[in-house]
């Protein structure tokens, strides 16, 4: 089975583990505004620092854990699944970059949807010489920001 995941190897803060993000699924809605999710999957090490063993496993494989130990270090490095949306953000239309209204609900001038911030981007934004390579790279951004904005 083909998966799209994002090739940064992410340190989780409160263990040796690492983290990868995995695509999980794309909608596109009638109105073209757009939600992706990613899962977030905890992973071992090797020993040049690569994703190894996903973590659910050796904590099912581990004989010395319990079954109680099992079910709560499995609760902890659980698969999560995220997702985001472009309905209802606004963004720089330079960067892409989030904007939030003053305390009076109003955006800076000149703030456009983050829908139109995608729709607005040529093909040589992306890498890769196909339609396929240049969305799986669009989808890898994505992955990585949504990441970045729920900051674990």
């Amino acid at each position: 089975m083909n998966t799209l995941s994002n090739p940064t190897k992410i340190k989780h803060r409160h263990s040796d583990y690492l983290i990868k993000l995995v695509h999980d699924k794309l909608e596109i809605e009638k109105d073209l505004e757009m939600r992706a999710y990613i899962r977030i999957e905890f992973w071992t090490k090797d020993e040049n620092g690569d994703f190894d063993k996903p973590v659910l496993e050796v904590i099912a494989d581990d004989p010395s854990l319990s079954e109680s130990q099992k079910r709560n270090d499995s609760e902890v490095f659980k698969t999560r699944i995220w997702s985001s949306t472009t309905r209802g953000s606004m963004v720089d239309p330079e960067t892409g970059v989030f904007v939030y209204p003053n305390e009076n609900g109003i955006y800076p001038e000149g703030t456009i949807t983050q829908l139109q911030y995608w729709q607005s981007l040529p093909a040589s934004a992306f890498p890769g010489n196909t339609l396929a390579a240049k969305v799986y790279s669009a989808l890898v951004a994505n992955m990585q920001e949504v990441y970045d904005l729920q900051n674990i």
